[in-house]
C-alpha cells in the first residue's frame, strides 16, 4: 500500500493536474432528474416571418407545424413552441439594443449574460462559437460582467484545436488502471480516518477521479477530413453551412466528453449581411437580395424560407444529440433527452421590429422530470427574462444578473 506521505504528494499532483485541465470543470453535481445536463443557446438573426413561424394555436399539443418549422417534424415530441413571450416588456426599437438584452435581460448588459453566469458557476470555460458572428464587433449576444462582449470564435478549426488538441486530452491520456488503483487506495484511507476534514478532501478526490475515468478514452475529436474546409474561407458566405455543421460537431463532442455544460452557437449577427444563397433558397435570387436583414424587410415569403433553412441545419445538432447515449451516470436515454436547446433571435419580425410574441422554441428535455415537451406554451405576455431565470434553474444554477428577480416562466415546468 502507498505510504501516507507519498500518497499525499501524489494527490497534490493530481489536484494540480485537474485544475490545469480547466475545461473539465468541477466534479459533477449529484444526479437530479429535474435538472438538465447541458444547455445550448442557438441564435439566428433578424427575427422571423411570424405568419409562417407561429402555429395558429396559443397552447396545446403540436398538431401541425408552420412552413418555417417544418424541418422540426421528426423531433416534434421534443419541441416546446413558445407563444406570446415578449422580449422584456415587448417595447423598444432597433436590433442592437434587442441583441444586448437577449441573454442579459437588460439593455445595459453590465451584469453579464446567462451563458457566462452558468459557465462561471460550473467553473467551466464557456463555449461561444459562431458562424460569421464576429465579422464586425459590437454584435455579440454574450456579455461578461462589466458589459464587455464575449466574442464568438468563428473558426471551427481553432475551436477543434483548443478542445481536442491543446487541452492535452489526447497527448496526456489518463491511465485508467492507475486511476482505479488510486481510487482503491483512497477508499481504504477513507475507511480508516475519523477526521471529518480529511474525509471531505478524500471524497472530493474520489469525485475528481470519477471525472477523469469517465472522460478517459472518449475525448478525441471527430474526423475533420470529412469536411472540405479551410480557414481561408471563413468569411465566405457560401462556406457558412459547413462552418455551422462543424461548430455543431464541436459542441456535441465537447459536451459528450464533459468539457462543457453550457454553449452558445451564434449564426451571423443582427442586421446580418450574410447572403443566404444555399440549397433550395437559390430560387429566390432573381426576386430579392438574399441578405438576411434585407429579406426580413422586403419579403416575408423569402424570410420564411430562410428561417426554414436555418431550422433544417439545426436538425444536424438535434440528430447528433439524439444518436448519442447519455454519458452521465444515473441517467437514461439520449443526450438530447437530457439537454435543452434554446433557439432565439433578437426581434420578433424584421419589417416591424416588434418585440412581442418572440419566435422562440426549446428542443430536447424529454428525460427531465417535470418537463413536458411536444406542446405549445402560452406565455401570456410574460417577459423573456423569466425564461432566462427558468433556464438557470433547470441547469441547477443560481439566476443572476438582471433576470435574477424575474421569477420562473409559468407553465414551463410542472415542478
Amino acid at each position: 500500500m502507498m505510504e501516507r506521505r507519498s500518497f499525499l504528494q501524489y494527490m497534490a499532483g493530481m489536484t494540480s493536474l485537474l485544475w490545469a485541465r480547466n475545461l473539465l470543470g468541477q466534479a459533477p453535481a449529484p444526479f437530479d432528474p429535474k435538472k438538465a445536463e447541458r444547455l445550448i443557446v442557438v441564435y439566428h438573426p433578424d427575427g422571423a416571418f411570424l405568419e409562417q413561424w407561429h402555429p395558429s394555436a396559443l397552447s396545446g399539443s403540436i398538431s401541425t407545424l408552420p412552413e418555417s418549422l417544418l424541418p422540426l417534424a421528426p423531433y416534434r415530441d421534443q419541441l416546446v413552441l413558445l407563444r406570446r413571450l415578449n422580449l422584456l416588456d415587448g417595447n423598444g426599437d432597433g436590433h442592437e439594443e434587442a441583441a444586448r438584452c437577449l441573454l442579459s435581460a437588460s439593455t445595459n448588459p453590465s451584469q453579464g449574460s446567462l451563458d457566462v453566469h452558468l459557465a462561471d458557476q460550473f467553473k467551466q470555460a464557456l463555449l461561444h462559437v459562431g458562424v460569421q458572428a464576429s465579422k464586425n464587433q459590437g454584435h455579440s449576444i454574450s456579455f461578461l460582467p462589466g458589459g464587455s462582449e464575449k466574442i464568438a470564435d468563428d473558426s471551427p478549426l481553432a475551436v477543434y484545436q483548443r478542445l481536442f488538441k491543446s487541452s492535452g486530452l489526447e497527448s496526456d491520456a489518463v491511465d485508467a488502471a492507475l486511476l482505479k488503483n488510486v481510487e482503491k487506495e483512497l477508499q481504504t484511507f477513507l475507511a480508516k480516518t475519523d477526521i471529518e476534514r480529511e474525509k471531505n478532501k478524500i471524497q472530493q478526490h474520489l469525485k475528481q477521479i470519477q471525472v477523469l475515468l469517465s472522460s478517459s478514452g472518449s475525448c478525441s475529436g471527430y474526423d475533420l477530413s470529412s469536411f472540405a474546409y479551410d480557414d481561408g474561407r471563413k468569411w465566405d458566405d457560401k462556406t457558412a453551412p459547413v462552418i455551422m455543421k462543424m461548430q455543431m460537431y464541436n459542441l456535441v463532442q465537447a459536451m459528450e466528453c464533459g468539457l462543457a455544460r453550457v454553449a452558445t452557437l451564434q449564426f451571423s449577427r443582427h442586421t446580418s449581411t450574410i447572403k443566404m444563397d444555399y440549397d433550395w433558397l437559390n430560387r429566390w435570387n432573381n426576386e430579392w437580395p438574399m441578405e438576411s436583414h434585407q429579406a426580413s424587410h422586403n419579403s416575408g415569403a423569402i424570410h420564411a424560407q430562410q428561417k426554414k433553412w436555418v431550422n433544417q441545419q439545426l436538425t444536424t445538432l438535434f440528430a447528433l444529440l439524439a444518436a448519442r447515449p447519455e454519458p452521465r451516470a444515473g441517467r437514461t436515454g439520449s443526450m438530447l433527452d437530457n439537454s435543452l436547446i434554446l433557439v432565439v433571435t433578437e426581434i420578433a419580425q424584421g419589417a416591424s421590429h416588434t418585440r412581442k410574441d418572440m419566435p422562440y422554441y426549446l428542443m430536447g428535455g424529454k428525460g427531465l422530470a417535470g418537463y413536458n415537451p411536444g406542446r405549445i406554451l402560452d406565455c401570456n405576455g410574460a417577459s423573456h427574462s423569466q425564461l432566462l431565470y427558468s433556464m438557470a434553474q433547470v441547469m441547477g444554477g443560481t439566476p443572476g444578473g438582471a433576470y435574477a428577480s424575474a421569477g420562473p416562466l409559468k407553465g414551463l415546468f410542472t415542478v
